[in-house]
Order: C-alpha cells, then sequence, then structure tokens
C-alpha cells in the first residue's frame, strides 16, 4: 500500500510537470490578457517553460530579457538578473514582468502578477496599482483575482 502511494505521488508530480498543453493554454491566455499584440515575445530562463512556449506559434522566445514583451520568472537567480539590468532599459520599452512565485512580488513593484502553487492548489494574483503601470485592463474572468496592495 505505502509503494502504490508514492507511486501515485510520483505520477502525479510527472503529470503536473509534464502537462505541456495546459501550462500552453493557460500562459496563452494569461500572456494574451496582458498584452494586445497579435505575438507576444516572451523571456523565460527555465528549460521546462522554455520547451512548453517553443511549441506556440503566437509565442516567440528571446534571448535578454530587453528584448521581450513579457518576462516570466520562475527562479531567485533570473529575478536578480531581470531585476539588475531592468534599470538601463527605457521606461517605455520595459517589458511586463509576471513571476511563478509569489514572494517575488514583494521585491519589485514591477511584477504585475504570479501563477503559483500553494497547498496543492493553483493561485494567480495581480497587483492592481502594477497593472495600471503598463495600462492593462484585464477581461472580467481575472478581476477576482485582482489585489488592490500587498
Amino acid at each position: 500500500m505505502k509503494k502504490v502511494l508514492i507511486l501515485l505521488i510520483l505520477f502525479y508530480g510527472h503529470l503536473y510537470a509534464l502537462d505541456r498543453d495546459s501550462t500552453l493554454k493557460l500562459y496563452h491566455k494569461l500572456f494574451f490578457s496582458l498584452s494586445p499584440k497579435a505575438e507576444i515575445s516572451v523571456y523565460v530562463n527555465d528549460n521546462e517553460y522554455r520547451k512548453i512556449f517553443l511549441s506556440s506559434k503566437r509565442l516567440q522566445l528571446t534571448k535578454e530579457p530587453k528584448d521581450a514583451d513579457i518576462v516570466l520568472i520562475t527562479d531567485e537567480r533570473t529575478l536578480e538578473k531581470v531585476l539588475a539590468k531592468r534599470q538601463d532599459i527605457q521606461t517605455d520599452k520595459k517589458p511586463i514582468l509576471f513571476v511563478t512565485d509569489h514572494h517575488f512580488l514583494d521585491r519589485s513593484k514591477d511584477i504585475v502578477g504570479a501563477f503559483y502553487w500553494r497547498k496543492g492548489r493553483s493561485q494567480l494574483l495581480f497587483v492592481k496599482n502594477r497593472l495600471d503601470q503598463y495600462h492593462i485592463v484585464l477581461p472580467a474572468e481575472y478581476q477576482k483575482f485582482i489585489i488592490d496592495e500587498l
């Protein structure tokens, strides 16, 4: 029984990690809600996300955050790198920052939102004044995930 439970947990973890279609669908909807463009350039340093986004015809991966419309930050090292280089980018050319860890929201007022997992449940969060900085108006279905401040 214990082995079966361990196998089920491992199997569930692999499904979550490798479910490319639903991950791509989720980020398509999310990114195209954040940007009015027909094609969006995305910077992400995480290999799993890069593989997933490569299968999209409407998301184009960039090699540098400064060349992206949206930057998806998944780890501390990338966050530090992006924030350090962000000062050199012209204000009107700054990409939208989105993270996969809600703790990162405290690190910069430029991060508009987060999609993350907590206690096995997906969580989505947007910060209103940060959306306003980019003149982003989210569709009605995302309104319940907007908070006024952290």
